[in-house]
């Protein structure tokens, strides 16, 4: 019995990695073209592929120069994620994907960056800064609030001001259908900055809408947005005491600031978001803002209402915690 149970583990062993180096392999080949696809444009290094018996299979130290900038990227790992091996294994017959009836789409599917290293004095965040400031044109951009609370993102000084020299990002977005809703969940984490988690759940089968192209109109079933502050709130508070600004001032600009998010979707923010968000200021740690309509909304009519009538069209309220 002892040596059945030894050859069934070889077995077991042999068979995993005889997989394991054949999905390896398959993916390398895709990455290598890849390489070759983007050469005129940027080069793409990597230094091995990894996947785990949890379902994840990445590309490792990856690092990305674009053409043109002297400052690289620098991913730690790159990939997918799903439920298990096996599903990394359907999922690898890339040709199954198109097959009516096939069951290589995994119950989820996630896509993985981790440890995205960008330094905040790297030129190509230098020239994305500023010519996003250059397409926006704000009148205010010169204001102290609007510099340190980041209305319109943080300029590479502002970050140093900020006691960041490095921003430390990783992201895992994961797609599942349900019966009757498609969620998608999106998780950033910015190291010693703040964690931010998206939850949206649309109607319907959203590869059914996909495969209806242009005339697909989704429909909002529920919203959640989770804010956790990791130290920026406490960091900014500190840089704008030393430009200058009051308490009462620095809560103003962060509510302003609030507002333009806001008003970049058509969304003019009430109390029951702004309350709650004066209190995460104040030392709360998470804000956590909520939409769940009273039936599933169609968002492109949103543009129809005024900015003042839609948070009680989405039912939105926050709370802080």
């Amino acid at each position: 019995m002892k040596f059945i149970l030894i050859g069934l583990v070889l077995l077991v062993g042999l068979g995993y990695g005889g997989a394991k180096g054949y999905l390896h392999y398959q993916v390398r080949d895709h990455v290598e073209t890849a390489v070759l696809v983007t050469a005129p444009y940027a080069v793409l290094e990597y230094s091995g592929i990894s996947s785990t018996l949890t379902g994840e299979l990445t590309i490792d130290d990856v690092r990305i120069q674009v053409n043109g900038y002297r400052d690289d990227i620098q991913i730690g790992r790159l990939g997918i994620k799903t439920p298990n091996f096996l599903s990394l294994l359907k999922l690898s017959d890339l040709s199954a994907l198109s097959q009516p009836g096939g069951d290589s789409i995994p119950e989820f599917l996630g896509f993985i960056a981790e440890e995205i290293r960008v330094s905040v004095t790297a030129d190509y965040y230098r020239e994305f800064y500023k010519n996003n400031i250059e397409v926006i044109a704000p009148i205010d951009i010169g204001q102290r609030g609007v510099q340190c609370v980041g209305k319109y993102g943080y300029s590479p000084k502002a970050l140093q001001a900020l006691g960041y020299e490095e921003l430390i990002m990783s992201t895992v977005v994961i797609l599942r259908q349900e019966e009757n809703r498609f969620i998608t969940e999106m998780d950033l984490d910015i190291a010693d900055m703040s964690g931010i988690e998206i939850d949206v759940a649309v109607a319907g089968n959203a590869m059914m809408g996909a495969a209806m192209g242009n005339a697909y109109r989704p429909t909002l079933h529920s919203l959640q947005v989770k804010v956790t502050d990791h130290s920026l709130n406490r960091r900014i508070e500190k840089y704008c005491t030393e430009l200058g600004l009051t308490p009462e001032q620095i809560v103003r600009a962060h509510i302003n600031a609030l507002q333009y998010f806001g008003s970049t979707m058509g969304i003019e923010f009430d109390e029951y978001v702004i309350d709650p968000f004066k209190d995460y200021l104040a030392g709360k740690s998470t804000f956590i803002a909520t939409a769940k309509p009273s039936a599933p909304l169609d968002l492109a009519s949103i543009a129809k209402y005024k900015p003042s009538d839609v948070p009680a069209l989405l039912n939105l309220e926050a709370v802080a915690r």
